[in-house]
């Protein structure tokens, strides 16, 4: 059977993993980079911490898996009735499965300023890109006074907001300087973290606020320019502003509504199998299903397909899918975490703790143990350009 897998995610990686070295699949995984990334680190590269983290060698994964091809491609088009998709090196890729896990594509919302003069975290290039801004602003010397605002009160705009007052203050120290700083927060709905319980966003909304983040919600941006962002009663100024707060799914979708019918945010809607018409899977953040979004959802999509996939070929039916709530870890500054494991609930260090646990137990799934380790040791090296922030 041959396997092709767009997209060099949690779920692309996954269900490539479960298929490997395995004769009766020949697999292809087409990935626009050829690098992993785990995108919930990625606010930790954007504030000094070491790139390994976040960034893993796709050839690091299948190195010993004979069936296993990774192709550095973008699929561009998608042709189900010849069962082939196409990429933009001219490359055709003919399949009998097609698993498509593409993920998400920042969203402005069509918000005037927003694309031009924000910046995102949405791939490492970004959050290195970021880093080195926000080293340069704060050593401008143009104002004693800088503003820096994230926008979105979802998970990346918390982790940010919360990691960025102690980034700001370590290259301020390393620097000598006493430029002064704020950092804002603005979420647009009435919470942070709308989709979680109440009580639990407190306690994260409680700690951001006493690390020195001021938050606003109810607030929407209306617009921005290269030095002050609007909103619906006033402005602020700021050079930096950081969009975390709009995600919509890869336009390849859109292209093709005969195969893929478009739900809430653009997700594509599946059946019990996670198909889209027979041997057309959608997984993870793509797939319009309960608890999209999540890294362990897009892991659980991929062992469900792939789980079905070998009971096909040893002539069994197929099971439905069933959702699985995942556990919640959100990091909020140095140290510092909210967890919600079912009804418990676990906040401060103790919470980091089980959150760096939880980010071993992603790698030692994915990898061999030394690179494994190799990769989450790496979260506590702090990695910087600039040779005085290095001491």
């Amino acid at each position: 059977m041959r396997v092709v897998i767009v997209g060099g995610g949690f779920s692309g990686v996954r269900a490539a993993l479960n298929l490997a070295n395995q004769p009766d699949f020949d697999v292809v995984l087409v990935s626009k980079q050829p690098y992993f990334e785990y995108h919930s680190a990625l606010y930790r590269s954007a504030t000094g911490r070491s790139p390994l983290e976040v960034a893993i060698s796709l050839t690091d994964f299948f190195a010993k898996d004979s069936n296993i091809t990774v192709v550095q491609d973008e699929v561009i088009h998608f042709d189900p009735q010849k069962k082939l998709v196409a990429g933009f090196r001219q490359a055709v890729y003919h399949y009998d499965v097609l698993i498509i896990a593409l993920g998400g594509v920042t969203q402005y919302f069509g918000i005037k300023g927003l694309a031009e003069f924000s910046h995102s975290v949405s791939t490492l290039k970004e959050a290195l890109a970021l880093k080195r801004v926000l080293h340069e602003d704060l050593l401008s010397g143009h104002h004693t006074e800088r503003n820096y605002v994230v926008v979105g009160g979802g998970a990346t705009g918390v982790e940010l907001s919360g990691e960025l007052i102690s980034y700001l203050k370590h290259i301020r120290r390393h620097h000598h300087t006493n430029t002064r700083f704020n950092v804002d927060l603005l979420e647009g709905g009435p919470s942070l973290l709308p989709s979680l319980p109440t009580g639990f966003t407190d306690k994260i909304e409680q700690r951001i606020k006493r690390l020195g983040v001021k938050v606003y919600l109810k607030t929407a941006v209306k617009s921005e320019t290269v030095d002050e962002i609007e909103l619906p009663r006033g402005a602020i100024k700021s050079h930096t502003v950081m969009w975390a707060a709009g995600v919509t799914n890869n336009p390849l979708f859109a292209k093709y509504p005969e195969v893929f019918q478009l739900g809430k945010g653009g997700k594509v809607i599946v059946d019990q199998y996670l198909e889209t018409q027979p041997g057309v899977y959608v997984l993870g953040d793509s797939a319009a299903t309960l608890y999209s979004g999540m890294a362990q959802t897009a892991i659980h999509d991929a062992n469900f397909v792939t789980s079905n996939l070998k009971r096909v070929l040893n002539h069994q039916a197929r099971l439905s899918y069933q959702p699985k709530k995942p556990i919640y870890a959100i990091p909020a500054g140095p140290r510092w975490a909210a967890v919600l494991w079912g009804k418990v609930r676990v906040y401060g260090y103790a919470g980091w703790i089980l959150r760096r646990l939880a980010d071993l137990r992603l790698y030692l799934s994915f990898l061999p143990l030394t690179k494994a380790l190799a990769a989450w040791r790496a979260g506590f090296i702090i990695e910087e350009t600039c040779s005085i922030c290095k001491r």
